[in-house]
C-alpha cells in the first residue's frame, strides 16, 4: 500500500499537528457503497457526499479527524494552510486529515465525487477559519482528539495507528 505522509508545522493561525496527513494512493477499486461499508466496518462511518469539492476557504476542525475519499474524477487540495503542500487526488484515493491540519479546495474536475467519513463518535462540530486570537487554543485542542484504534480500509492490522502513534513518540 502507498502511503504519502505530510507533516505540516502550525503558523500562529492554523494549528496543523504533528500528527502527518495520510494520503492513501490507489487503495480502493470498489463501488462507493461498498467502500463505504469498509469504512463503516472498521469505525470511520460516512457522513457526508459532495461533488463541490472541500470548502473553497482554508479551515481546519478542532475537534475531530476527517477523512475524504475520491470516488470520482479528480480533486486539488491544498493541506496545512496558504503555504502548506498542494495535493492532486485521484479516483481511488482519500486522505486522513488530523484535527487541527488546514484543508482547502483549490480545483476540481467536473465529474468530482468525494465520501468523508470521521473516526465513530465523531463529526464536524467545529469549524474553524483560523483566527490570530483563538490560535493557542485550538493546538491545544486539536492535539487533545485520540488516535482512532483503527485503520479506515484495514482495520487493527492497518497502518493509520502506528504512524501516529510513532509520530508522537510511540506515546499511546
Amino acid at each position: 500500500m502507498n502511503i504519502e505522509t505530510h507533516v505540516l508545522k502550525g503558523n500562529g493561525r492554523i494549528p496543523n499537528s504533528r500528527l502527518p496527513v495520510l494520503i492513501y494512493r490507489q487503495v480502493f477499486d470498489m463501488p462507493p457503497p461498498e467502500m463505504e461499508d469498509l469504512f463503516r466496518d472498521n469505525e470511520w462511518p460516512t457522513d457526508w457526499h459532495s461533488s463541490f469539492g472541500m470548502y473553497p476557504r482554508h479551515h481546519f476542525h478542532s475537534d475531530t479527524h476527517e477523512l475524504i475519499a475520491v470516488t470520482r474524477g479528480t480533486l486539488v487540495g491544498r493541506f496545512g494552510g496558504p503555504e502548506g503542500v498542494s495535493v492532486t487526488m485521484t479516483k481511488g484515493d482519500f486522505v486522513v486529515i488530523p484535527a487541527g491540519v488546514g484543508h482547502f479546495g483549490e480545483s476540481i474536475t467536473a465529474d468530482l465525487r468525494l465520501t468523508g467519513a470521521f473516526p465513530i463518535g465523531h463529526a464536524i462540530h467545529d469549524f474553524r477559519l483560523g483566527y490570530v486570537e483563538e490560535y493557542a487554543r485550538m493546538v491545544d485542542r486539536s492535539q487533545r482528539v485520540a488516535i482512532p484504534a483503527l485503520d479506515p480500509l484495514q482495520g487493527a492490522a492497518g497502518p493509520l495507528p502506528q504512524i501516529w502513534h510513532d509520530a508522537l513518540g510511540g506515546r499511546h
